[in-house]
């Protein structure tokens, strides 16, 4: 027998053993500490086993013995309002007006982790350039060592907090509680990330050369690639199937959301570049919203229900 309730902050569908009944959980999808119910009477649709699959069929996970584990979402149960794969049809005008309502109510964090990616990167570019310097101006060999070394830190870094923030704009986008620490939890992902971004830029390059329009295409079409893997929705090559997926129905919003990222990036680099602390993060939401509604989801504003959406228990 298992409990079921819903996620008082982010309405994602729980499950969790009997015995953990008035004892406390976090909820695996915005992390907050959820007080367990007690048990209800089964209905015909629970798995009386607790075993579920994940969205992409993942082999079952076993029941934690410690009460206080994240709980496992039901698959049977989550619903496209709590991150079910649904591929579905985007228009751009609702992604940018979810994308503004959201960016603003968590502006403070998505400038803050810019600030951090900014400084970290302008922080490796100038070390690699004081070593390049030496190295040319007294021509040792040692110091160009030290920089190419350097320089390669200085792209894992970059990824690793990159990988990070793209979580800050997930769940920036979902309206879940996005934090400054969520920066540095890429290591999971990472190698995932390094792997499927040389996969894509492969892709990339050998479409330029035939003739430009298929690199285009390419990049259309499977850019979503990057949030399935940071999203832990999926490995490296199953997130370039499920991309092309949502990409082959959303072309024309992606060719729109590419148009509007520079259009974005230009005007906060002409607004003196301090507006590139606004535009960056902005931009981040844009693309983690555009990927939440191609896969299906409808995150709505907190207070205001969703049709089909699961509604809180208590």
């Amino acid at each position: 027998m298992a409990i079921q309730f819903n996620c008082s902050s982010c309405n994602a569908v729980l499950r969790v053993g009997d015995e953990s009944a008035g004892k406390s959980a976090r909820c695996p999808t915005c992390q907050s500490i959820q007080p367990i119910p007690g048990p209800s009477a089964p209905t015909p649709s629970d798995d009386p086993f607790g075993a579920f699959k994940s969205e992409f069929n993942e082999p079952p996970q076993a029941p934690s013995a410690n009460p206080y584990a994240s709980p496992v979402t039901s698959h049977a149960s989550a619903s496209v309002a709590t991150g079910g794969y649904h591929p579905t049809t985007t228009d751009f005008g609702e992604v940018f007006a979810h994308s503004w309502q959201a960016f603003k109510r968590n502006v403070g964090v998505l400038v803050g982790a810019t600030v951090v990616v900014g400084a970290v990167s302008i922080f490796f570019n100038i070390v690699t350039s004081i070593l390049d310097s030496a190295a040319n101006n007294n021509n040792r060999m040692e110091f160009a060592l030290l920089s190419l070394g350097l320089s390669l830190l200085g792209s894992c870094v970059n990824t690793f907090i990159g990988i990070g923030m793209a979580r800050i704009c997930l769940a920036t986008a979902r309206f879940q509680p996005a934090e400054l620490g969520t920066l540095f939890s890429g290591g999971d992902k990472l190698l995932a990330v390094v792997g499927g971004t040389i996969l894509y830029m492969i892709g990339a390059i050998f479409g330029i050369l035939l003739l430009i329009l298929p690199g285009m295409i390419f990049l259309l079409l499977l850019w979503p690639y990057y949030y399935f893997i940071v999203d832990r929705q999926c490995g490296v090559f199953e997130s370039f199937s499920k991309a092309f997926e949502v990409g082959k129905l959303n072309w024309v919003t992606s060719f729109v959301l590419g148009i509007a990222t520079i259009v974005i990036f230009i005007a906060g680099a002409l607004a003196l570049l301090v507006g590139l602390l606004f535009a960056a993060p902005f931009i981040g939401v844009m693309f983690a919203t555009t990927y939440v509604m191609m896969k299906g989801e409808r995150p709505g504003q907190p207070g205001i229900p969703q049709p089909g959406a699961p509604q809180a228990a208590f």
